[in-house]
């Protein structure tokens, strides 16, 4: 009697344990199922993404990108034979390169403009350091007269863009919103003080000491040629 009933309790908790297992597996495979269900949706949300372009380059900044690498490619090269930087082709096209940037985008465009800056920096010592001593002061008159034109033009510019939204507001100057930003001939006077600090110590990562030291010695001329002629600093950084 006692060996039966001791069967029939190990028979009841056989079927117990059984029971469990295969709630638990059912519970395990339904889980998995859950998982696989939530990989294919997270896939097909990454395909979706990618073809509508959110980790693609927009065309705007690719097209920005391959302006910038054309302006490197001439600028470098000019600068071995001399050539002011302002004198490439296309240089001028810029600065209205960078007024056309949409907002969304003028964060990634800074980037590649940056790039352009660098390179056009670079461009204006060694042309200016490739000329024969004797040449250097003549080009540096030019380069200042130029640079004071684009600024007065930019300048105008701006005034006239400042009246017509003075007139399309009916002559009200505090409807008009502000001017435009930027400063002129592509110089880097904008941007917050955290970002210009970025992008000078950006700068000097990526020279030399003997860029550097070019670089202090080229903006030493311009500025000792600009109180000769009777002009105010330079603006740029």
């Amino acid at each position: 009697m006692a060996t039966a009933s001791m069967a029939n309790r190990r028979q009841a908790l056989a079927a117990l344990a059984a029971e469990r297992g295969g709630s638990q597996g059912a519970t395990g495979r339904l889980w998995k199922r859950v998982a696989l269900a939530v990989a294919i949706l997270a896939l097909l949300a990454f395909v979706a993404m990618w073809l509508l372009g959110f980790f693609s380059t927009p065309r705007e900044i690719a097209e920005i990108r391959r302006l910038v690498d054309e302006q490197v490619v001439q600028l470098e090269t000019a600068a071995r034979t001399g050539t002011p930087p302002d004198q490439v082709a296309g240089y001028q096209n810029m600065r209205d390169t960078m007024r056309a940037v949409p907002r969304q985008y003028r964060e990634q465009a800074g980037r590649e403009f940056g790039r352009f800056f660098a390179a056009r920096d670079q461009a204006e010592m060694d042309s200016y350091f490739a000329l024969p001593p004797e040449r250097r002061q003549a080009e540096l008159d030019r380069r200042i007269k130029a640079d004071e034109d684009r600024r007065k033009a930019w300048e105008s510019e701006r005034a006239r863009r400042e009246q017509q939204r003075r007139d399309a507001a009916g002559g009200n100057a505090n409807a008009s919103g502000p001017g435009p930003t930027g400063t002129p001939s592509g110089r880097r006077g904008g941007g917050t003080e955290e970002s210009r600090n970025l992008w000078g110590k950006r700068q000097i990562d990526r020279t030399t000491p003997e860029q550097r030291a070019q670089k202090a010695e080229y903006r030493r001329a311009v500025e000792e040629r600009r109180i000769q002629l009777g002009l105010g600093p330079s603006r740029r950084s």
